[in-house]
């Protein structure tokens, strides 16, 4: 194994020193690659101002999101006020449960002079609140009391992971200085970069293979950035769950591999960020541009062009990379150097291929609702049009004419068809002073027959179902999820219109409205 395989190897989420340990070799390593961010700087502050005090704090967090790794680069400053619980996933002894070490852990607290801090996993914060032998009530009164509102209770305070996004949104576009940062840290050209010490050593020696073509991809700030804009789309697409240890399992599968990184970026199996890559592979775009280069590469026609874009880019990457490439790796090449310009252009030629507009304007009506503004009125205008359109066009599927009188039909028979009318509007005033720090949903105000208020946040994945729906798609059993939130959107909507006086009966070419009041029914009968 030569020196870069085997520095790369720790980042695998299989490795040894995956979970952080006080281990030397191991923590000279993820001293170099540690971050400091915002939940850190959290919990450095919270530390120091109740240093005075007694307290209890829980640093929250999934698998691999770094708790521990924070808690141990900091306990030796704290010390003498606080006592840690680094891992409340495990216990302490063989045949102690990790609910009885925490337990245990509690009890020296409870009847101790110093503070405590546990770092502790979602799940077994919640386990020791549910777990009848667990025995510290105001304890779990106050785990409780957080799960519910996500609040402290006195002298008990949470710091949560989940509430310190690893994206940036700012107002325009979504961000990553912490994924970007991790790039930078183990590709950076510096003698204090230890992979890349390892990369030199290596080339020195003689010592190269497939991982060393794959660190100097990944070196390249385009295939950065490109990387950076696919764990954004699969986050908003796929819910994709990020943690520090499943993004630096990621750079060692992408670099580890015989295939070379590009490809590797859409083709193994085994990791599931890339699980969800696979799904956003370029090469299962369709577009004329796209069929007609994998028929001329088919064909072996010449392109001169493309030669020289090739010898650019092997040039630039110092070893023959491409040149008997696939049609398929040129493609995700185009694709992951599309935002840039680069030699002759000639990727260029097929961005449009690639260009997501849904995420697009996804993103900008997310920007828009968190600052809003008169001028951008027309497209939230434009947006409520798109919502009612998709509304009449579910609910009307079997006899689209109802849409065109604003009727929606509530049931239908062999002989007869009973619809009702209504009115679709934004609720203005909610929009305006709507607020909220989430890049991944924005809110929906309708205001149904100027009357009721039906609110709801609209996902990528909802926001694509309604753009798919107006151009005539019809749901599967493979949109089960997402059908299944805009369905609730139009029982909520029935549930309304139900309670209305007027309902209409459709049959033999007539439509008879029948309208309820106080003191009588009255019945028109109008042309269907």
């Amino acid at each position: 194994m030569n020196n870069l395989n085997h520095i790369v190897a720790k980042l695998s989420k299989s490795s040894a020193e995956a979970v952080h340990t006080f281990n030397q070799n191991s923590a000279i390593l993820f001293k170099y690659l540690h971050i400091v961010t915002d939940v850190e700087n959290a919990y450095i502050q919270k530390l120091e101002n109740l240093r005075k005090q007694k307290v209890l704090i829980f640093l929250c967090g999934s698998s691999g999101d770094g708790k521990s790794a924070i808690i141990a680069k900091h306990q030796e400053e704290f010390k003498t006020d606080y006592d840690f619980h680094v891992d409340a996933t495990h216990s302490f002894m063989p045949n102690q449960t990790a609910i009885e070490a925490l337990e245990n852990s509690f009890s020296n607290f409870t009847n101790g002079e110093k503070s405590l801090v546990v770092g502790i996993n979602i799940g077994i914060l919640m386990n020791y609140f549910s777990d009848e032998k667990s025995s510290n009530e105001i304890i779990k009164t106050a785990i409780g009391k957080y799960l519910a509102s996500k609040s402290d209770s006195e002298n008990i305070f949470f710091i949560n992971f989940e509430d310190y996004s690893k994206f940036d949104f700012d107002g325009k576009i979504i961000s990553s200085d912490f994924i970007k940062s991790i790039f930078q840290k183990i590709t950076s050209q510096s003698n204090s970069n230890p992979f890349y010490n390892a990369f030199v050593q290596d080339i020195d020696e003689g010592k190269t293979s497939k991982i060393h073509q794959n660190y100097k991809l990944l070196s390249q700030e385009p295939i950065q950035n490109s990387i950076i804009e696919l764990l954004i789309t699969i986050h908003l697409k796929y819910d994709q769950f990020l943690t520090t240890r499943s993004l630096l399992d990621l750079i060692y599968t992408l670099l580890n591999d015989k295939v070379l990184l590009i490809d590797q970026l859409f083709g193994d199996e085994s990791n599931v960020i890339i699980q969800n890559f696979r799904k956003e592979d370029p090469i299962l775009q369709r577009s004329f541009l796209l069929d007609k280069f994998i028929l001329d590469r088919a064909s072996n026609h010449q392109d001169k062009e493309l030669e020289l874009f090739i010898n650019e880019f092997n040039t630039l990457c110092k070893h023959e990379l491409i040149h008997a490439a696939s049609s398929f790796t040129l493609i995700r090449l185009f694709y992951l150097y599309r935002d840039c310009d680069f030699a002759n252009n000639y990727h260029q030629y097929y961005k449009k291929s690639f260009e997501n507009y849904l995420i697009h304007d996804f993103v900008r009506l997310v920007s828009i609702h968190h600052n809003y503004d008169e001028t951008n009125k027309k497209v939230i205008q434009e947006f409520y049009q798109k919502i009612e359109t998709a509304i009449f066009s579910y609910i009307n599927k079997t006899n689209p004419k109802l849409s065109k009188n604003n009727l929606i039909m509530v049931a239908n028979t062999e002989d007869i068809m009973s619809a009702i009318s209504i009115d679709i509007s934004p609720e203005w005033s909610k929009i305006k002073s709507y607020e909220s720090n989430s890049f991944s949903e924005f809110p929906l105000f309708l205001k149904i027959n100027e009357k009721t208020s039906i609110e709801k946040k609209i996902s990528l994945n909802l926001y694509s179902m309604i753009v798919l729906i107006n151009d005539g798609y019809r749901p599967n059993k493979h949109d089960r999820n997402t059908i299944i939130l805009f369905d609730e959107l139009i029982q909520s909507i029935l549930g309304i219109v139900n309670k209305g006086n007027e309902i209409y009966l459709l049959a033999n070419g007539e439509k008879v409205l029948f309208k309820n009041t106080d003191d009588e029914i009255k019945v028109k009968v109008y042309e269907a």
